[in-house]
């Protein structure tokens, strides 16, 4: 049945027809009811202008072409209302103008071709295709969508979603709804602009998502939504994507790259990557830092970075990596340490780590007492004052040098003031009297060299007896606390 740029007065009901091919090219139609129809050919509707086109449940074993069609709709029904339509060959609708939008709930198609089409709607999606099954492709590149946005909900894709240059704008929800996707291929949504956000949550894409040079404006407060996402390769922010506000990927795997180098993040933008998954995390050169970056728990390559590229602030406890690029010296990266928003012990200890599996046990301590350091703050007066004793004398056991200094110092000061006023004996046939011997004596409890017994103290040397044998034995104590406390770690 054809009907090539013909003029109709009334819409047309093909409903439960059964047709060997259907072709109204160039037509004019006020409408089309073709409800439960089946064309054992192909359904041709290219640079059709009608009026709320009707295909539910719909049969065409061969291609639906809808290239350059106008549909309009005047009231609140889809311009094309297709819902569970099947379509054994591609669904072509190039450059397509919708007036009211598209409803493909639960279609199937070998592939589905929407490049430059323009869409649009108040009160729902402009593009509905919620359970939508595409054997290759979907291509909507340079798509121009306004009102409802896009709806993918359990959508499956067994090809490339490719979504470069579109425009989607929702100004009540999602510009862009995917939530439980599954592409087998990639997403590319280069310059893609969707404002309103997009939502992938639980989605699972086969290669890479890349959204290069795209904008992206928040829905709530969310631009990127993905919880629970699976990537198998990269996700790319990069070559000026503007992210007016958070991408949200706790639990997301991405075995590839998470790249935002490159990036312009908002002033209340949160990156959230709590317990996630990531192979290699590049923020080397962000143009605009995001404010908070949240990387709780989560498990992480490696990460690509630089003091330039740091947030204010940082969550890290419970972070989890293997390497860091590039090597910065123990002094720098506590910078990053301090950008942790409260103590984390953990976030230390795995630093640390890194420093000593490289050889760097310098970096390693240098860490180490830094951890002590930012405890300590935290500390109750008394445990922070005895903080501040093993920091001076040993440096929590990872500066054992200072204890030699230190008892250097007060030995050759003691042995001084006895020197220039020497204790009495305490019996005549006792040892004679040496300085540094008696020095060491009173500081050093675990020795004994005979003279403390020997010889005793008077007037105001006395007190300079008592407090060295008290300074002695703090010495001694937080020698012993920090050596035991850095053994026990190396033991580790």
């Amino acid at each position: 049945m054809a009907f090539v740029n013909c003029r109709f007065d009334n819409a047309v009901d093909l409903s439960d027809a059964s047709l060997p091919a259907v072709d109204f090219t160039g037509s004019f139609l006020p409408g089309l009811s073709a409800d439960r129809l089946k064309v054992e050919g192909d359904l041709t509707l290219s640079r059709t202008v009608s009026g709320v086109v009707s295909l539910s449940r719909a049969d065409i074993s061969g291609n639906m072409r809808l290239n350059r069609a106008e549909l309009v709709s005047e009231d609140s029904r889809y311009a094309l209302s297709a819902p569970q339509l099947r379509v054994g060959g591609a669904l072509f609708a190039l450059a397509i103008k919708a007036t009211g939008g598209i409803n493909l709930w639960g279609a199937q198609a070998f592939t589905l071709e929407l490049t430059k089409g323009c869409l649009s709607s108040t009160g729902h999606a402009a593009l509905r295709c919620d359970g939508l099954r595409v054997a290759q492709d979907l291509r909507c590149a340079e798509l121009s969508v306004d009102g409802g946005g896009i709806s993918l909900f359990g959508a499956t894709i067994g090809g490339q979603w490719w979504f470069n240059r579109a425009a989607v704008r929702n100004h009540t929800g999602w510009a862009v709804s995917a939530p439980s996707v599954r592409v087998d291929g990639g997403i590319y949504a280069n310059g893609m602009s969707a404002y309103g956000g997009v939502n992938l949550f639980a989605a699972t894409v086969g290669e890479s998502i890349e959204l290069s040079g795209c904008t992206l404006t928040s829905h709530g407060d969310h631009a990127l939504r993905a919880p629970g996402m699976r990537v198998e390769a990269n996700l790319i922010l990069d070559d000026g994507a503007s992210i007016a506000s958070g991408i949200t990927l706790p639990h997301a795997e991405i075995k590839g790259t998470l790249r935002l180098a490159g990036s312009t993040f908002a002033e209340a933008s949160t990156i959230d990557l709590q317990h996630a998954t990531v192979g290699v995390l590049d923020m080397m050169s962000t143009n605009t830092r995001p404010p908070v970056f949240d990387l709780r728990a989560a498990t992480i390559g490696r990460i690509d970075d630089s003091p330039t590229a740091w947030p204010s602030r940082i969550e890290l406890d419970g972070l989890t990596y293997q390497d860091l690029r590039p090597l910065l010296p123990a002094t720098q990266r506590l910078a990053w340490l301090d950008c942790n928003n409260e103590y984390s012990p953990h976030a230390y200890e795995r630093l640390a780590a890194y420093y000593r599996q490289l050889g760097h046990d310098d970096d390693a301590r240098t860490v180490q007492l830094a951890r002590h350091r930012r405890r300590r703050s935290s500390a109750q007066l008394p445990a922070r004052l005895w903080g501040y004793f093993e920091d001076l004398t040993v440096g929590y056991g990872y500066r054992p040098g200072r204890a030699l200094v230190w008892l250097f110092a007060l030995t050759t000061f003691v042995a001084i003031v006895f020197a220039a006023v020497p204790p009495h004996p305490i019996r005549a046939n006792g040892p004679a009297f040496q300085p540094v011997a008696f020095a060491l004596d009173l500081i050093l409890p675990i020795l004994d060299l005979g003279q403390e017994k020997a010889f005793a103290p008077s007037g105001n040397t006395a007190w300079v007896a008592w407090t060295s044998a008290i300074a002695g034995w703090l010495l001694a104590t937080t020698i012993i606390a920090g050596l035991t406390r850095r053994l026990s770690r190396s033991g580790h």
